[in-house]
């Protein structure tokens, strides 16, 4: 890789000024020390940062499609699981997949459907609406399910929580069998099988898969147990996909499977994702962030704004036309989207006001119920705090919860569920529906909850650092083994240094309002161009700062991306970390 490669500066911090918004600490101060000497220096002390510190451990990380996967047996109920299924197919019962409207659950009844109709399956697949049903089980659904024959019902992406629907089912004379991933609560429900590495009792030792790693693994064991050639090329980037845009760390087992999800996305693209990534105007080498940021919306806007059973169409069809014009759908809902998030986050803000207590939680009627999640993000962040927004209707709102880093949002919403009609999802997101008479006292119990639990917690967003190198001394050896770190994502970030002193020679505003700030900057001779996104009005220094990660880019092109800055001599790192 040749240093002379045009690079690229991305900046998304706070601008070069005295008030510093994040704190910039080092994950393992200790990493050059600990080091692979015989690697290249920048990449070995970003291999120790992340606990790397021997050949072998680095080989298994760089050739992770070589390690084995865990024994599926350890998963919680799956034999039961399994004999069901079996049982189902030899008998031709009528088998109903019902998952959740995200990408997650999209994908998960995707990789189910596939998997079990070459097997002969006689199959009903489920998708709720947002609106007219809201999030996981509901007793209409399965009533209709039971209605159409469903003997055996099984649910991917939700189910853990459902303790009334299921009762419901089994009354209904359905067996269930959960694929799920969410935060078990204290009390399960009475399904047949429900197959959870989060369980207490589970003795798998990967607890972080998606559904749909879930879905799939259930799938291949059965094929195994069969001893039938599992199609894994026919699912694998169905899995990659529902693992990134669900935000399933990329370790582990996760990992091994989106790195191959995306060499299938590229050698042998399903038309549907490949007329998906024609509407996003993506190049052919995909990685993990283009799932995430470009084709992970387009397909949640679906759900958000229509049904998701146009993201499970589009991910499903053999018909090339058919691909065509539901992605052309799917990129108009999502250009919808945005207008609605824009407007929706600027009434939250609104309605926010100068509150100061410890978690914003906001809601209208005017605040659609598809987008809220997004509203609780932007919110989240602006605020720097835990954030719920819901849709007021009638009778009952719908809520959904963002939070920081160091706050379980889920369990805060837990301690209240005797408020709640519904509620599930992760330590970082969650989900719930709630009678509006309950909304106040809901509202009052969680700010004391959130007063108590973050009385001792810094909410200013933390950027760690893996090591401090030299922008114009970086090797393309250290370039090569920074950018074989993909894919990166949750819990494998990449690789992030600090550069101090680098020289900004040349800024000039640009974009359509001149919200942008095109930069040129200097460093060991070499001069790097970098544009500023949305820091029009930015006060720059001569010598600046910088926490950065290195990608490719256009035309195999070496980019970095900045996530903070500062002015050189502000604010060393260890002045960060003690503020």
């Amino acid at each position: 890789m040749d240093l002379a490669d045009t690079i690229v500066l991305f900046f998304f911090g706070n601008g070069m000024t005295e008030t510093i918004s994040n704190r910039w600490v080092l994950r393992n101060p200790k990493a050059s020390l600990e080091r692979i000497v015989d690697y290249p220096e920048i990449v070995g002390t970003v291999l120790a940062a992340r606990g790397i510190t021997t050949r072998k451990d680095a080989e298994r990380f760089y050739r992770s499609e070589n390690i084995p996967r865990h024994d599926p047996f350890l998963l919680p109920d799956i034999l039961k699981g399994l004999q069901r299924l079996d049982e189902a197919l030899l008998h031709a019962e009528t088998i109903a997949l019902f998952g959740d409207f995200d990408v997650d659950g999209v994908t998960s009844i995707a990789v189910l459907k596939i998997g079990l109709e070459r097997l002969g399956a006689k199959l009903i697949t489920y998708l709720p609406d947002r609106f007219s049903e809201g999030y996981g089980l509901n007793q209409n659904a399965i009533h209709q399910l039971a209605k159409q024959g469903t003997s055996l019902l099984i649910t991917a992406d939700c189910g853990t929580s459902s303790i009334e629907e299921i009762k419901v089912a089994n009354k209904l004379g359905m067996d269930v069998i959960i694929l799920d991933h969410h935060t078990v609560p204290s009390v399960l429900p009475e399904a047949l099988a429900i197959i959870n590495p989060k369980r207490p009792d589970s003795s798998y030792p990967f607890r972080e898969m998606a559904a749909v790693g879930v879905a799939y693994r259930f799938l291949e064991t059965f094929y195994s147990s069969k001893n039938l050639p599992f199609p894994a090329e026919d699912l694998i980037d169905l899995v990659a996909l529902g693992t990134v845009v669900d935000v399933a760390p990329l370790v582990d087992e996760n990992r091994t499977i989106v790195k191959a999800g995306l060499e299938m996305m590229v050698t042998n693209p399903r038309i549907g994702v490949g007329a998906l990534v024609q509407q996003a105007k993506l190049k052919n080498q995909l990685n993990a962030e283009q799932l995430a940021f470009a084709l992970g919306p387009r397909l949640n806007a679906a759900g958000r704004l229509d049904h998701a059973k146009l993201a499970f169409d589009l991910l499903t069809t053999q018909d090339l036309q058919i691909a065509k014009q539901l992605s052309e759908k799917l990129e108009r809902l999502n250009l919808q989207r945005r207008e609605e998030c824009a407007e929706a986050h600027a009434l939250a803000e609104e309605l926010a006001d100068n509150r100061t207590d410890p978690i914003v939680m906001v809601g209208s009627s005017r605040i659609h119920a598809g987008i809220i999640g997004i509203v609780a993000a932007r919110l989240a962040e602006s605020r720097k705090k835990p954030a719920i927004v819901y849709e007021r209707q009638h009778e009952e709102s719908r809520g959904s919860a963002r939070s920081i880093p160091q706050f379980d949002i889920v369990g805060a919403i837990r301690k209240e569920s005797e408020l709640l009609e519904r509620y599930g999802g992760h330590r970082a997101a969650a989900g719930f529906t709630i009678k509006n008479e309950n909304i106040e006292p809901f509202r009052e119990r969680i700010i004391n909850t959130a007063a108590e639990l973050m009385e001792s917690i810094d909410p200013r967003k933390i950027i760690e650092i893996d090591a401090e190198a030299a922008l114009g001394n970086i090797k393309g050896s250290e370039l090569r083994g920074l950018l074989a770190f993909e894919p990166c994502g949750h819990e494998n970030p990449k690789p992030v240094l600090f550069s101090k002193n680098v020289e900004l020679i040349e800024k000039k505003r640009v974009g359509s309002g001149q919200e942008h700030l095109r930069l040129k900057i200097k460093d060991g001779g070499i001069t790097w161009q970098g544009i500023a996104f949305g820091k029009g009005d930015l006060e720059l220094g001569k010598q600046i700062d910088i926490v950065y990660s290195l990608k490719k880019g256009w035309y195999e092109r070496t980019e970095i991306e900045v996530f903070d800055a500062c002015s050189s001599g502000l604010r060393t790192i260890e002045d960060r970390i003690a503020t």
